[in-house]
């Protein structure tokens, strides 16, 4: 467990900085800079999560600065630091199936994504396997001490993420099932009563999206619920984005089947129990928002939500693998899924095509001698080029006099294909010339000046017809 906790520090701090910051970690970003009273105050109209991960990287970065490897080092630390509490709970099954939950965690593809972005997942876990270990305590040694230690890390979960909600009914009615209502619910209220503290914010969050203040988690509707619902286990197997993933996706999903089948036909009786148990809970904390999402009471299902119903997840895969009597064909399915897991994490450190959104390659190519250039951006774009080059605001008048201006675009991920390639106006609007045009593997940015290098007013409106999306942004660059 050491040597995986070392492995999983190593694998997610090395890396960390590799990839640019996107759109949502931007938004961290400029709302943690506003200091602590704008944070909250703020928190309604940017965001649609609580303010625990916002306060939290506030603290953080006033002790390990404020660069992008900063903001993204707390949620690392909260990843390396699952990995011994999986491995805690874990081993309330076996030693042996708390040592898989551990390796598993450790190179899991979305576990190690999270824990290397800016935002509150990476915590939303940590928080959701502790409060599984006293959980399990709780079963086993029903008392005040893990009932307590249980709604605590709850709370903790909720106040990162709405959706730490889910988890925590699931549980609650599993202890209520086995020790009664009496000794449950004094402590399942605190977690009550911080649920409901948050619901004015969460009602002013839902106001905003609805009327259009901010986006929000208005673009999740825009899915269709089935792709959504198809994200879970796919996300749970090989992570957000990689090469070949419906091959990989059937292979893994395979293998785990397999194992699973071989628990349910071989498992010790206490193995397949504990196992059924954890797999209604990660079955009950998706059902609830699923449900939600099909009768439109709150439509918010998507991959990322639900991350905190991973944890029961894995620890039944792990236990597919490391039951007492799984033998050697168990560690071939576990290795099998460990070295797959292995090869989709590297192959997306090293295809930019796959990683997140490349702004810092964006900002490198913007960065050639510029007179009040404007920039068309892909809509969210002004975010992230804001936190590495200095930009204006959002131009939102019906024309502007400028004498560059400069396209971006980025390649479009699409779920089992390969990205499609960034594609950007070449052809000069009225008045300019084309000076140049810079290509990545996940971005590309063409620029164009002015005719006698004299401003030229061009209308917004034909400034989107040029970039083909109606919803880019368009700002200034000094």
């Amino acid at each position: 467990m050491v040597g995986l906790t070392l492995l999983g520090a190593i694998l997610r701090f090395a890396t960390l900085d590799l990839q640019s910051i996107w759109s949502d970690e931007a938004a961290t970003i400029l709302l943690v800079r506003r200091g602590l009273g704008g944070l909250l105050s703020h928190l309604s109209t940017s965001e649609t999560t609580p303010p625990l991960y916002f306060v939290a990287a506030w603290g953080w970065t006033k002790v390990f600065g404020a660069s992008v490897y900063a903001y993204r080092s707390l949620s690392a630390l909260a990843g390396t630091a699952t990995i011994p509490v999986i491995y805690v709970a874990g081993r309330r099954i076996s030693p042996r199936v708390g040592v898989w939950a551990a390796a598993f965690t450790t190179i899991d593809p979305a576990m190690y994504y999270y824990s290397q972005e800016a935002r509150s997942y990476a915590l939303l876990i940590f928080f959701s396997a502790v409060a599984l270990v006293f959980w399990q305590r709780a079963l086993e040694r029903p008392g005040a001490g893990p009932l307590a230690g249980w709604a605590v890390m709850s709370s903790l979960a909720v106040l990162t993420h709405y959706f730490g909600a889910f988890l925590f009914v699931a549980q609650a009615a599993m202890l209520v099932r086995r020790l009664g209502w009496r000794r449950v619910l004094p402590w399942a209220a605190i977690v009550a009563a911080v649920g409901a503290a948050l619901v004015p914010l969460a009602r002013e969050q839902s106001d905003h999206v609805l009327n259009g203040s901010h986006t929000g988690s208005s673009w999740i509707e825009g899915v269709p619920l089935l792709s959504r619902f198809a994200q879970v286990p796919k996300q749970y197997l090989v992570g957000l984005y990689s090469p070949q993933e419906i091959v990989t996706t059937v292979l893994v999903g395979l293998l785990a089947l397999a194992a699973i089948w071989r628990l349910a036909r071989r498992g010790e009786r206490r193995e397949q129990g504990q196992a059924l148990e954890l797999a209604a809970m990660a079955a009950i904390a998706l059902l609830i928002p699923a449900f939600l999402s099909i009768t439109h009471i709150e439509d918010v299902f998507n991959g990322r939500n639900v991350m905190a119903s991973w944890v029961p997840w894995v620890l039944v895969l792990a236990a597919a693998v490391g039951f007492t009597r799984s033998g050697r064909t168990g560690a071939l399915l576990g290795t099998a899924i460990l070295a797959i897991s292995v090869a989709i994490v590297a192959s997306v450190d090293l295809i930019p095509g796959y990683q997140r959104d490349d702004w810092h390659g964006i900002a490198s190519a913007l960065r050639a001698p510029a007179a009040r250039r404007v920039v068309v951006a892909p809509e969210l774009g002004a975010a992230p080029l804001f936190i590495y080059m200095h930009t204006d605001q959002d131009l939102r008048g019906t024309s502007v006099a400028t004498r560059e201006l400069a396209f971006v675009a980025i390649r479009t991920q699409r779920t089992g294909r390969a990205p499609l390639p960034p594609v950007v106006p070449t052809d000069p609007p009225p008045g300019f010339r084309l000076v140049g045009v810079r290509r990545g593997e996940a971005f590309a940015v063409s620029r164009f000046r002015a005719l006698g290098d004299a401003r030229v007013t061009v209308s917004m409106r034909s400034l989107r017809r040029e970039d083909r999306e109606p919803a880019a942004e368009i700002f200034l660059q000094r």
